[in-house]
């Protein structure tokens, strides 16, 4: 799962705010990532629970003179390397 959040400024410019990567990391007996099963002593879960919430916060610096920002949150998932499925997203309007 990703989460990633972008602006789109009143000017049209288009800013980054932050991504987050959900998902199960295998470690060896050093700390290094590994894959295959039979190399895995540990597993480290950094993945969205079901059904609970998790609050994520991004700090980002947009352009000097915006007055308002579409913020978008988009929340995908990608169960291999060529399928992505969206599973969340909204768009707000911030004023300032």
């Amino acid at each position: 799962m990703v989460l990633d959040v972008t602006a789109k400024t009143d000017r049209g410019e288009t800013v980054p705010i932050g991504k987050k990567e959900y998902w199960e990391i295998g470690l060896d007996l050093d700390g290094n990532h590994r894959y295959g099963a039979w190399q895995i002593k540990e597993i480290v879960d950094l993945t969205l629970p079901p059904r609970k919430t998790v609050q994520e916060r991004f700090m980002a610096e947009l352009p000097e003179g915006t007055k308002s920002a579409d913020v978008d949150i988009t929340v995908t998932y990608h169960p291999s390397k060529k399928i992505t499925l969206d599973v969340f997203k909204e768009t707000r309007t911030v004023t300032f």
